[in-house]
């Protein structure tokens, strides 16, 4: 079996990449929202937390590294010479600014190998002292000034220096401890830190008086920090550093007031509590689990203050779509014409399908007959003489698939009358919409009418399809009411009769051997015909009051009104996409929190 580090540095392992690819599935989303300004910003972090993540990986079987930040004569250089026990192992002293490059306090060389590749030799120093052979899991590194003169030179090495650390030792002058400036500074690495990553220390506390700085300065500092930082501070320790170097040089006029000093405890955190394999496993683990709930946080609070004005887009373009779609919907029935020329064939081809029997012998005649005159009809109403003679001939030579080219003429007129008046009536209600978008976070781009609605051509397949999936619906409907058992028994049953009739007496005479004259069959079938045809008639009256042309595109205008509650005719419309992908991610987010 693994030793029990190895299994826990495995596992954390795993863990740190699930994160990892959290933070790559909400990438490729906010890559997507190309309209959405924020996402951009967004993506930035994305990158940056992925980055940070990989070196918190490379380096997860190194030393937990604690990083000593702060401004011009915070004393950051004093703390570090505290803490390694050597008064000058930093430089310090009143010429600003004193450290001019990253110090590693470490007792081995190679632990400073990663920012010596990043920073360059010239910018990195390694130092040792006889403690620091005592931190067997962490090292300490003392940055340069983050607000003095050199601060163009010094940003960088404080920044590369922060994105590889463990921990943050955030260090501040008692006497001045508002440097709005280094809180600033500060502000956007914090909150990648959290718990026992992030200490402040207020330095040179022995310059105030102990009540005034207990019960006054450490209060309105803690609270002043934790509201310009957003995040809870867990540790904010008073100290004393210079009171804790071997030759203090105290000036006459700043010597301690008071020997309230909390440094033993920072030393015990940083050479007992976090100088421990195994809190350097789940130091790196927590603080890679924080950057993944940073950026999610982030991601979250920029659409929670977008929410409204998302749900409000949102709203509005789904009545607009579903105006606009009833309107076209009023257009297309209100069409010139009163009936799609050609429906009756389809349901005669439909019940052709279905029937048996003589009538569905008669029913299937009919039908070709309809395709040869709606296709002659048309050569004269509706023109292109070459598609609709190629339209007649197809249709008779594949029966059951062939619809009426001229209900194909007309209904590429209606469509295009459906068409033009869901663009003008989407148009009309889009500067609206667009102010919300805009309101949200969306690009100003929205506001040009062609990110109103998708391609013409994508949008009237769309209506076309609505519309003839509809009518076939209709038509599917009807023709399935009229091919009922009892439908077909009561209209074949005449026919029936008489061709039994006719054929027990032909059977009959032909047993007895009393053969029948020519007139008796030539009668017969004068019989079955007339027969036929008055139950044809009768059919045809039956079907052109249930399923009529008037009837059936009446029905189906209805069925496409009842659908403008889920219609998707802007399915396909990038705003559309990008906004339901925004706010089903807000969603997303609300109850990852909840969870």
């Amino acid at each position: 079996m693994l030793p029990t580090r190895q299994t826990a540095t495995l596992k954390a392992l795993g863990k740190i990449e699930g994160f990892k690819n959290d933070l790559n599935m909400l990438r490729s989303t906010m890559a997507d929202l190309s309209l959405w300004l924020p996402a951009t910003r967004l993506t930035k972090q994305c990158d940056e937390a992925i980055r940070m993540i990989d070196g918190i990986a490379e380096r997860f079987e190194r030393k937990l590294v604690v990083t000593i930040v702060g401004p011009c004569g915070a004393g950051k250089s004093t703390l570090l010479n505290a803490l390694a026990g050597i008064d000058d192992l930093s430089p310090t002293g009143h010429q600003r600014p004193t450290t001019g490059h990253v110090i590693v306090f470490s007792s081995d060389e190679r632990d400073a190998a990663q920012l010596f590749a990043n920073l360059g030799s010239d910018s990195v120093e390694v130092k040792s002292s006889p403690a620091a052979a005592l931190l067997e899991h962490v090292i300490i590194i003392d940055t340069p000034d983050t607000d003095s003169m050199a601060y163009q030179k010094h940003t960088p090495l404080v920044r590369e220096a922060i994105m590889r650390s463990d921990m943050l030792i955030c260090v501040f002058d008692s006497e001045n401890p508002k440097r709005k400036d280094h809180v600033d500074f500060l502000a956007p690495f914090i909150r990648k830190f959290n718990g026992e990553s992030l200490v402040s220390v207020m330095n040179k506390c022995d310059r105030l008086d102990e009540p005034e700085l207990k019960n006054r300065i450490l209060p309105d500092f803690s609270a002043y920090i934790q509201a310009a930082w957003q995040t809870s501070v867990d540790h904010i320790l008073c100290v004393s550093a210079r009171r804790h170097l071997t030759d203090p040089q105290w000036d006459r006029t700043a010597v301690p007031k008071h020997d309230f000093d909390q440094f033993e405890e920072l030393q015990n955190l940083i050479f007992d509590s976090i100088n421990r394999a195994g809190y350097v496993v789940d130091r790196r683990l927590e603080n890679t689990r924080s950057l993944r709930d940073f950026v999610f946080d982030e991601v979250e609070q920029e659409l929670s203050g977008h929410s409204s004005s998302l749900e409000t887009a949102k709203l509005k373009i789904r009545e607009s779509e579903k105006k606009s779609f009833l309107e076209a919907v009023t257009t297309m029935k209100n069409d010139d014409t009163r009936q799609l020329f050609g429906i009756g064939l389809m349901v005669y081809q439909k019940l052709a399908q279905r029937w048996v029997g003589p009538m569905g012998w008669m029913i299937a005649i009919w039908a070709r007959l309809l395709i040869f005159g709606t296709g002659m009809a048309a050569l004269f109403r509706f023109g292109r003489p070459v598609t609709q003679i190629m339209g007649m001939i197809s249709a008779w030579r594949h029966f059951k698939e062939s619809k009426s080219a001229t209900a194909d003429a007309r209904s590429d007129e209606r469509v295009g009358a459906g068409l033009r008046t869901y663009r003008l009536t989407t148009m009309s209600s889009w500067p609206d919409i667009a102010e919300s978008l805009i309101g949200g976070g969306f690009d100003g781009a929205v506001r040009r009418m062609d990110a109103a609605l998708p391609g013409g051509d994508r949008l009237s397949e769309k209506l076309a399809g609505v519309w003839s999936e509809t009518l076939e619906s209709e038509i599917e409907r009807v023709s399935r009411k009229l091919s009922g058992i009892l439908f077909q028994i009561v209209f074949n049953l005449p026919a029936f009769g008489i061709l039994g009739y006719s054929g027990w007496i032909t059977v009959k005479g032909f047993l007895l051997g009393e053969y029948l004259a020519g007139s008796f069959f030539l009668h017969a079938l004068c019989s079955i015909v007339i027969i036929l045809l008055l139950s044809f008639f009768i059919f045809q009256a039956f079907v052109r009051l249930v399923a009529g042309p008037e009837r059936v595109t009446t029905k189906a205008f209805e069925k496409m009104k009842r659908q403008a509650e889920h219609s998707d005719m802007m399915a396909s419309n990038p705003v559309l996409l990008q906004l339901e992908t925004i706010i089903e991610l807000s969603a997303l987010l609300a109850s990852r929190q909840s969870g």
